[in-house]
């Protein structure tokens, strides 16, 4: 295991038994760590100044690598906990005393909270059903497993809607990485 990532995990451990990280916060920034593990190369692992200079870089390499697994989200998710490990080490991990004095705000989660996120849960789903009220056609397409498109179009689409439609797919094709006509030929 490299220095850099084997020095995180312990300042990891090392909080969650000082009580600075809940168990779930600990088991998250090591989520994260594994993510990009993979990514570093041999410098990046041996040195935390120069993994912190390439760390752009690197978090691009994790999203491109990642991109069709999982959502940006949660990427942005994953990068935004390892910057932020990276940040409390430097800030607490190096000097004990400094450790000992760190008091990490408790984030409370009102009741009211989750019942919101759980309403927006259910949002692109109400989004969906008020287009049944409409004569729309429905197509379900599956991609690879457990991942399918969901296409809603109105009966009678014009040859103007085919367009933008086509325009649309094209730009999917764009940013896809890998382009139709690359496996064509």
């Amino acid at each position: 295991m490299s220095t850099v990532i084997k020095t995180l995990l312990e300042f990891i451990d090392t909080a969650e038994k000082n009580r600075k990280y809940p168990k779930t916060t600990a088991a998250a920034k090591k989520a994260a760590l594994r993510l990009f593990e993979s990514e570093l190369n041999d410098e990046e692992r041996e040195s935390l100044d120069t993994f912190k200079a390439h760390f752009d870089q690197i978090a691009q390499n994790v999203l491109n690598k990642n991109k069709s697994k999982m959502k940006l989200e949660s990427l942005v998710t994953y990068r935004n906990r390892l910057s932020g490990l990276v940040s409390e080490y430097e800030k607490y991990g190096i000097d004990p005393v400094k450790m000992a004095n760190w008091n990490r705000p408790v984030r409370k989660v009102s009741a009211q909270k989750r019942i919101e996120d759980e309403n927006r849960q259910d949002e692109p789903t109400q989004e969906i059903e008020k287009y049944k009220e409409i004569d729309m056609s429905r197509f379900e397409l599956p991609l690879r497993t457990g991942v399918k498109a969901i296409i809603l179009v109105p009966s009678d689409i014009t040859r103007e809607e085919v367009g933008k439609i086509r325009k649309y797919v094209d730009f999917l094709e764009s940013i896809s990485g890998t382009s139709l006509t690359n496996k064509k030929g």
